[in-house]
């Protein structure tokens, strides 16, 4: 796969004035620290497939990661050629097959601006079922600690969604995003431009777990997706029916498996 990434350092932080008004006692003024929502379309082989609202670092990752939770690419070994423009508003995507878009014309749009959601059946793309894998119980508490501490946005705005991945040489990285779909695709990227095995990964989500975001890591082949939050039941449902190990409500001393 060629990459050509013309991303300039982009904004990501935002200073902007504010008042404080208590209750009792008056008003002061201020300045807090903002995540800078940026916009990027996205397009492969010449159609436009989203207009994604993200946080504007790890834009390629976001891609690729995108790419495979749609169903769109296997691997990176699909992509012919990635180009990011250097305000990192477009990415464009050849892919060595010619592929039809015409599946994801009029789909609903999930919570993030353009996030496609294919649960429906104009949308649908097949998943597979995962091999059966056991958890590892250290993993999960050590994703649960990384947590805990806290990432770098997060902890200056308190507006960011973080995926943790762990690695299968047992490295944790971290994935920042004002959306957690987006958190999750830059880690699936992660995974797909370093060539990892996919079953030997787990992923830990900040957000909540509908079955878009279950769907997410079943496409990807994550067969552990954690998170600090709570279940649907349609993503416990599909977890299940595809052997997607999805444990959640974990801290550093305690999770639910479901």
């Amino acid at each position: 796969m060629q990459i050509e990434d013309h991303t300039k350092e982009a904004e990501i932080l935002h200073q902007m004035k504010s008042v404080v008004i208590s209750r009792g006692e008056g008003q002061r003024s201020g300045e807090e620290t903002l995540i800078h929502e940026h916009f990027m379309e996205v397009r492969v082989n010449g159609c436009v497939l989203a207009r994604l609202s993200v946080t504007a670092d790890h834009l390629k990752e976001l891609v690729i990661g995108r790419l495979r939770t749609e169903g769109l690419i296997t691997g990176a070994d699909d992509v012919e050629k990635l180009f990011i423009c250097g305000q990192g508003n477009l990415a464009e995507v050849t892919l060595k097959e010619d592929i039809s878009l015409e599946p994801y014309r009029g789909v609903e749009p999930s919570c993030c601006a353009g996030n496609i959601q294919l649960l429906s059946p104009a949308g649908a793309v097949e998943i597979s079922e995962l091999p059966k894998v056991k958890p590892d119980e250290s993993v999960v508490f050590s994703l649960a600690e990384s947590f805990v501490r806290d990432s770098a946005l997060h902890l200056k705005t308190g507006g960011t969604h973080s995926c943790y991945l762990y690695l299968p040489d047992g490295g944790i990285a971290c994935y920042e995003d004002i959306s957690r779909h987006n958190a999750l695709d830059k880690a699936v990227g992660r995974i797909l431009l370093d060539g990892a095995d996919p079953l030997k990964c787990v992923l830990y989500t900040t957000g909540r777990v509908p079955a878009d975001m279950a769907r997410k890591a079943l496409m990807a082949g994550v067969p552990v997706l954690v998170s600090k939050s709570v279940p649907t039941d349609a993503a416990v449902e599909l977890a299940n029916k595809y052997n997607l190990n999805l444990i959640c409500r974990a801290w550093p001393d305690s999770f639910t498996v479901y």
